[in-house]
């Protein structure tokens, strides 16, 4: 299995919103880029973790401790519905 730190820095940002609960369009829309790069991203994403899904992703950075590093990242809390 590989690990968080081989995730680039747009990668950690996409995962930090997905473990937000943002679907796709929304995360594209944050990060001005489009859906299918978002996709992209998600699939590096899983392949570098070694997870198959959106939950394992969060999960996997939840049970490590990584998301206070991932907010960190310029993505941090806010109020808007996902």
């Amino acid at each position: 299995m590989k690990t968080y730190n081989e995730l680039t820095t747009q990668e950690r940002r996409v995962l930090a919103l997905v473990a937000k609960g943002r679907r796709n369009a929304k995360i594209a829309l944050e990060l001005c880029i489009s859906t299918r790069t978002v996709e992209n991203h998600l699939y590096h994403i899983f392949d570098k973790l070694g997870v198959s899904s959106r939950l394992e992703a969060t999960l996997h950075v939840m049970d490590r401790g990584l998301l206070p590093s991932l907010e960190l990242s310029g993505i941090t809390g806010d109020n808007e519905n996902a």
